[in-house]
């Protein structure tokens, strides 16, 4: 490596560093839809691909022709790094957050690229080095994954409104986050069609599933309605939470009501005046909702439920 960069390396790594910066630390604002959340996650394995390329290019005295292994090493080792880095920093921005799964996305990108670059660099290609290249490139199809799912469902989504929620495809349960305790698919308790959604509730103080990706526009509707199966032999209280995207997230803001539901089946109906009402001071955009949530505040004892059929009913 030359003592000192040459003018047209110091653009390139300074445009790099800038371009990086930029798309991981600007505030591009929130998105409800799971298919440009999954584009942005897979774009990782890209941006962090091409900046292995920069270092590795650098490195190499801005040459892109080199056998030496411990270039292509070097520089997998720095672009992981600086990947690593960049997340730290996002734990300490208030709409960025640390993943260690973007982490891991960065390293596999860098190694996807600088293994592609090292294949062709060859004159004879050694069967490891082809069985590396097409697993990882094989991964990285694995990673994209995702993508595919979001997509599918999406379009189920769309097809099935005004049903918000019924589980009979497996890529339905992408819609829902558990952040305490677990879901799952199962034919138990089914109310419409043949699935439902169980879940499990630990001891905590807000256990319960989300509803984070759905049809927002619920004008011209009256009622949300939903089933719930309740197993054991002693009641259990669930509250609903309903926000529009304008939520500032304070208490008063929100929809809030709590059910006492006894063992067995229950029927639940929400009224949309109350909800569109809910917030004081303003009404709730009801043409733009972005969360349900259902959970048990302070539980004390693990339960069980079972939901179904979430739909907007005239």
């Amino acid at each position: 490596m030359k003592r000192y960069l040459s003018i047209r390396a110091i653009v390139v790594a300074l445009t790099t560093i800038v371009v990086v910066s930029f798309l991981l630390f600007f505030d591009f604002g929130t998105s409800d839809s799971r298919i440009i959340d999954g584009i942005l996650s897979f774009g990782h394995l890209p941006l962090f691909g091409s900046v292995g390329l920069v270092i590795f290019w650098i490195l190499n005295k801005e040459n892109w022709s080199c056998r030496q292994n411990n270039l292509y090493i070097r520089a997998w080792v720095m672009t992981s790094f600086s990947g690593a880095l960049t997340e730290c920093i996002q734990a300490f921005i208030p709409y960025r957050h640390f993943r260690v799964g973007d982490i891991l996305t960065d390293a596999l990108g860098a190694a996807v690229f600088l293994t592609i670059i090292y294949s062709f660099q060859r004159g004879s290609i050694k069967r490891s080095v082809v069985l590396l290249r097409n697993g990882l490139l094989l991964i990285m199809i694995v990673r994209a994954y995702p993508i595919f799912t979001a997509t599918v469902d999406t379009w189920y989504m769309e097809k099935d409104f005004p049903v918000l929620s019924s589980f009979e495809s497996p890529f339905e349960i992408s819609r829902w986050v558990c952040k305490e305790g677990s879901m799952k698919r199962t034919s138990f308790h089914a109310t419409d069609g043949k699935s439902s959604l169980r879940v499990n509730l630990p001891p905590g103080l807000y256990p319960g599933i989300t509803m984070d990706y759905m049809m927002n526009d619920w004008r011209g509707y009256n009622r949300l309605t939903f089933d719930v199966f309740i197993e054991g032999y002693s009641p259990l209280e669930l509250s609903i939470r309903i926000n529009d995207r304008k939520h500032n997230e304070e208490y008063s803001d929100r929809y809030n009501k709590s059910f006492l539901l006894r063992p067995g089946p229950n029927h639940i109906s929400v009224g949309l005046d109350a909800v569109r009402m809910a917030p004081r001071g303003r009404e709730m955009d009801m043409a733009d909702i972005t969360v349900l949530c259902i959970f048990s505040y302070k539980l004390k004892e693990p339960r069980t439920a079972f939901f179904d059929n979430f739909r907007l009913e005239k």
